[in-house]
């Protein structure tokens, strides 16, 4: 898996615990290993089985212990790649040859059971060493952010307590930024320590925005369990300070945490504190008013100035439509007419089918953005991904003029590769960050940079993803060609069961990456459970447009 990755430098924070494994007695239950593990070797080198596989790996959620744990997780890579190497893609284990696709699904248990491992002692092993299993590039980052969860899980522990709070800090500069978001996670889902609330507080002014996004995400979460009046005003510090999306989560935080509605403005926010809780103490200046602009793009307004946008050009989007049609997007796109809009007017007379709705919108949404501020790219796809440019450009009128001629040249495809598409736009900001996404697990940075800005502030933040359909090519798709008999809505249904495992992985990936995913769904049909559920757990905004 391709992820965001400079290598750890963990060798001191694994030796710190170490000593505290004497302290865990647990009496490990060697005979439900036996019994259950055990069996796993013999169906998972037998690379025809699946269901079979995976069942016997449940078996395994809550029994494992170190060893049979990164035994298990040897498996994971080649077993999560088998649609890679059925693919061609060469930087496929070639392990996963002979596996059938749907071998991610073994993947993804061998990521559960080795979440739910229930020894302390055991699972603090993930962090010993000179190169700890939590560093090692031999793991995919999925592999070893199960190790945090499997730490986490166990945080009542002394010693996976003091792992995650010394790794949240930081206080060297050594932790890796993915992995330290995980943890960060890790420890706000325990929000009861009173030490939580503060690493978190003091994550608020890390150089990484996303650090500073999973220090917001993990404030809401504790506040109501620890000392809500001293969160709540590093909250309003914060926006103070934020610019682009952040300003947004922050002000979706405040609400979640006071029930107040107040914007983006943190004066306002500040004259609030002092009125309802009676404090004047550590205010933010006044900044005067809301900071940067909010940009509209279909049915949605966006605090973002890094921008993906993922355009769907598969056939179905090129069908010609009807007069009828056309006026039920017109209404679905322009409303009532009353709404202030600064975008020029849509000029109808070009839209003649799906795809020239998405990218006039894009186009006219990217007019009137600030090009000192916004940056952006476009992704198009169908079996395959394309690349408009492979990192952010400035929003001025030159780049803006070569996307359009670029958008409306566009010629489509057949299929829909929506998982194809997702992850390459996620691999592009790797990359803008400087990884090479051609390695499965990190990559030694020794010019680890620790002044001025960091390149998170590079990676865009948010991806606009436009599609009508379902899913028929990739990793994670459905059968559409056997499933003709089929209506709309139950095929919808069938595809939501299939996509469990895409969101899965999905919901790992934004998990550190932070990025935000507007799934805007063009014409009917459309696959509304799926598109739906991509917002939700990227914490964007799904919009039908045209059903």
């Amino acid at each position: 898996m391709r992820y965001f990755m400079p290598l750890l430098a963990l060798a001191l924070l694994g030796l710190a615990f170490t000593a505290n494994h004497a302290q865990d007695r647990e009496k490990i239950d060697r005979q439900a290993i036996k019994e259950n593990y055990g069996p796993v070797k013999a169906v998972i080198a037998d690379k025809k089985l699946v269901d079979e596989t995976v069942a016997q790996i449940k078996k395994c959620e809550g029994i494992l212990d170190y060893t049979s744990a990164i035994e298990l997780l040897g498996w994971f890579d080649e077993c999560d790649k088998a649609w890679d190497s059925v693919d061609g893609d060469r930087n496929a284990p070639k392990e996963s040859r002979g596996r059938p696709t749907q071998a991610y699904k073994i993947a993804n248990a061998i990521l559960d059971a080795v979440r739910t491992m229930p020894y302390a002692g055991e699972v603090i092993k993930f962090t010993d060493g000179k190169e700890p299993d939590i560093a090692n590039p031999k793991y995919p980052l999925r592999a070893r952010m199960a190790m945090i969860d499997a730490i986490g899980r166990n945080s009542a522990n002394e010693a996976c307590m003091k792992f995650l709070l010394e790794y949240a800090r930081d206080a060297e500069n050594k932790a890796d930024t993915d992995m330290r978001i995980v943890v960060m996670g890790a420890l706000a889902a325990k929000g009861d320590n009173p030490e939580i609330a503060g690493v978190l507080m003091a994550a608020l002014k890390d150089r990484s925005w996303r650090v500073r996004d999973a220090a917001i995400e993990g404030l809401t979460r504790v506040a109501s369990s620890t000392n809500e009046d001293q969160i709540v005003l590093a909250l309003i510090n914060a926006l103070a300070a934020e610019n682009g999306k952040l300003r947004e989560n922050l002000r979706n935080a405040l609400r979640k945490i006071t029930g107040e509605r107040l914007g983006t403005d943190p004066d306002e926010w500040a004259d609030w504190f002092k009125s309802k809780k009676r404090q004047d103490q550590g205010l933010p200046e006044k900044k005067g008013g809301d900071k940067g602009t909010r940009v509209k793009v279909f049915k949605t307004e966006s605090f973002s100035d890094r921008y993906v946008f993922v355009l769907d050009t598969s056939v179905s989007m090129l069908k010609k439509i009807t007069d009828e049609e056309k006026e039920k997007l017109k209404k679905s796109v322009t409303g009532d007419g009353e709404e202030k809009d600064p975008r020029r007017p849509l000029d109808w007379s070009i839209i003649n089918c799906k795809l020239d709705l998405a990218r006039e919108e894009i186009i006219r949404s990217l007019e009137v953005m600030d090009p000192k501020r916004t940056t952006f790219t476009v992704v198009s796809f169908a079996e395959k991904i394309t690349f408009w440019k492979e990192e952010l450009v400035s929003t001025d009128p030159k780049n803006v003029n070569e996307v359009a001629d670029w958008l409306r040249a566009i010629k489509g495809g057949k299929l829909t590769n929506v998982w194809g598409a997702i992850d390459a736009a996620f691999d592009l900001s790797e990359r803008i960050a400087g990884v090479d996404t051609s390695k499965r697990g990190p990559k030694p940075k020794k010019d680890k940079v620790v002044t001025g800005p960091h390149r998170d502030e590079a990676l865009p933040d948010t991806i606009y993803l436009y599609t009508d359909g379902f899913a028929t090519y990739g990793k994670y798709a459905g059968d559409d060609k056997n499933w003709q008999k089929f209506s709309q809505e139950e095929k919808s249904r069938m595809y939501h069961d299939i996509m469990k495992d895409m969101k899965e992985e999905l919901k790992d990936r934004t998990r550190v990456s932070r990025i935000t995913i507007h799934a805007i769904g063009v014409g009917d049909p459309q696959d509304t459970h799926t598109m739906r559920d991509i917002a939700g757990i990227t914490r964007g905004q799904y919009v039908a447009i045209g059903k």
